[in-house]
């Protein structure tokens, strides 16, 4: 039988309905197979989520097992990376005692607040090989050290939180990994991040979410959320976060530990994988960051070392400056509390002023930078040129996965023409500022033209920023570091466009670090403050039971100044009268 004669009876069938049943069968059968399709895509993509997440399970059983005889946690773990090196060469403690210890530590605590996308098991086998030849001459000798998700690791894949990089393993480690290892560190976890990296939450539909360690109900901030969160309930000592619009700094505030933003181009970005990869005129760089202040000066010297310019021939050689970094002279450094963008919260704005008269105690001038309008314009030309393409590659990357919260909203921009985005901007733009600046992001550019013509404005900027900080003679910038006090994991989601206070420097691309200064009090909580959008109130009523939580300040410097950063915030931890490595060598 013939397949015209086998499918005869159903064309008789379709004959005998009427023309408009004829339609509503068909509209139906369409219907249908495309449900058809899009349950066989859920089905493979949850078959595919589950496996990703059971690899990961079977690595921690592996490093678990690993670590189970590891006693006295708590006196290795709250020790800094400077005393843990000095302790290994002394032959205190080895490598796979510390290892062990930092091991257990992280998979107790992820058992709350779940940081840890996956555990690696090889580390045991570098301790173990570290202990064996006992040259513990690196900078790092015996540290154990978490890495964020999105740096390359030979032979795991680097998700970002999406199903599209699910099994695409990397055929080597970063180059950051490796000058690490060179110093004798050792990696033993991978931390979680939010979906594509472009939040301020931290959560995605592999690993799920991560809590603030100091509140459970708050984000740890993202998108390094993961490193903010085991740094901030000491389950690691140093760690590798990315930055590229806060992402190491914001972590860092939230969970009251160390960050530091480098320039783009002093430390090698080989092995870091990004979902803005070939936008060259704002791009993202590794950054380190560490409980305590000692661990994150040491780790920045690991890295700004000769290795890594060798396994990275493109970057300039400069390695760490040690005469600018102790360098002790009086410094002209600026300030201020109000960016033009988002209302700064009185903790935030304390913060600064506290930072800013310890400064002037230890003799440095410390003026005004109050150019509101200047700064104001940091968030079109940052949001024009990282999301030129409205979302377009984003969108791609969505496309079969489980979307996010939080990069919903982008995924309008792939379904809404731009001229209704443009029309909204003309209705709304002036009645919320924050809105309005959304609105304007989701326009777009008309064409390539149109996008280098905002390029150039973005470098006009960059020259007028200069023009000022030139013409007050500055050396840094103290400024804060978010508007208010970590969110509510409920509200997070919608307050990325209020994190302008971090965006200026990376659409400047000056280096940034980032310290804790004080905490939150009642006193502050019961200020007069009057937001002035809709996203400002959400912040406002999510800071009024943060009594106690860790607020810091920012510290910029001129392109390739790192160590500035680090010189300044060395005088604010002095100042604020801090325990060094010194002493906490001396109660070991």
């Amino acid at each position: 039988m013939t397949i015209l004669e086998r499918i005869a009876p159903v064309v008789e069938l379709l004959r005998s309905f009427s023309r408009t049943k004829q339609i509503a069968l068909s509209i139906g059968s369409v219907l249908f197979l495309r449900w058809l399709v899009a349950a066989v895509k859920k089905r493979k993509l949850k078959s595919k989520l589950t496996e990703r997440r059971l690899l990961a399970q079977r690595r921690k059983e592996v490093t678990r097992k690993q670590c189970s005889e590891a006693s006295d946690i708590e006196s290795v773990v709250q020790q800094s990376a400077v005393c843990l090196v000095a302790a290994i060469q002394e032959g205190k403690m080895t490598a796979t005692q510390a290892l062990h210890a930092f091991q257990k530590k992280a998979l107790e605590t992820n058992k709350t607040l779940n940081f840890i996308t996956e555990t690696l098991p090889e580390a045991e086998e570098q301790a173990k090989l570290l202990d064996a030849g006992k040259k513990y001459n690196g900078l790092l000798s015996g540290v154990p050290v978490s890495i964020k998700e999105n740096i390359c690791f030979k032979g795991y894949d680097a998700t970002m939180g999406l199903q599209f990089f699910i099994n695409k393993l990397a055929e080597d480690d970063a180059v950051a990994v490796k000058v690490l290892k060179h110093h004798g560190a050792i990696p033993f976890v991978r931390t979680n991040l939010p979906q594509a990296m472009l939040s301020y939450c931290c959560s995605n539909p592999i690993y799920a979410n991560t809590l603030n360690p100091k509140d459970f109900s708050r984000s740890p901030g993202g998108s390094s959320g993961g490193e903010g969160a085991i740094l901030g309930c000491g389950a690691s000592v140093i760690g590798l976060g990315t930055d590229i619009g806060g992402s190491v700094r914001v972590p860092a505030e939230y969970c009251g530990v160390y960050a530091l933003k480098p320039t783009v181009g002093r430390v090698s970005k080989k092995g870091q994988s990004s979902t803005t990869i070939g936008n060259t005129a704002i791009q993202g760089v590794i950054g380190p960051m560490a409980r305590d202040f000692s661990s994150l000066v040491l780790v920045t010297q690991a890295l700004l070392s000769p290795e890594m310019f060798e396994l990275d021939n493109v970057l300039p050689c400069l390695p760490f400056n040690e005469q600018e970094y102790q360098n002790t002279g009086p410094l002209r450094i600026g300030f201020y509390t109000d960016d033009g963008n988002t209302t700064c919260q009185p903790s935030n704005v304390r913060a600064v002023m506290e930072a800013k008269a310890v400064l002037e105690k230890l003799g440095h001038e410390v003026v005004p930078f109050d150019y509101p309008s200047l700064l104001g314009k940091c968030t079109d030309l940052f949001g024009g040129t990282l999301l030129a393409d409205r979302g377009e590659r984003l969108s791609k990357l969505l496309a079969e996965d489980i979307v996010e919260p939080a990069l919903k909203p982008s995924t309008l921009t792939g379904i809404v023409p731009a001229w209704i985005f443009r029309l909204l901007y003309a209705i709304l733009g002036d009645k919320d500022k924050h809105i309005g600046k959304l609105l304007k992001m989701c326009c777009g550019h008309r064409s390539i033209g149109e996008f280098l013509n905002h390029v150039s404005q973005l470098e006009d900027w960059r020259v007028s920023f200069m023009k000022q900080w030139k013409h007050l003679n500055l050396d840094a910038i103290i400024s804060p570091v978010t508007s208010s006090p970590a969110g509510k994991n409920d509200i997070m989601p919608n307050v990325t466009i209020t994190m302008s206070y971090c965006l200026m420097y990376n659409a400047l691309n000056f280096p940034a670090g980032v310290m804790p200064v004080t905490k939150v009090t009642q006193d502050d909580l019961n200020q007069t403050f009057h937001p002035k959008s809709m996203l400002e109130k959400l912040l406002w009523k999510s800071s009024q039971t943060a009594e106690g939580l860790s607020v810091g300040v920012q510290i910029a410097a001129l392109p390739f100044k790192e160590e500035m950063c680090l010189r300044v915030m060395r005088d604010l931890e002095k100042g604020l009268g801090r325990q060094d490595d010194k002493a906490m060598k001396e109660t070991l």
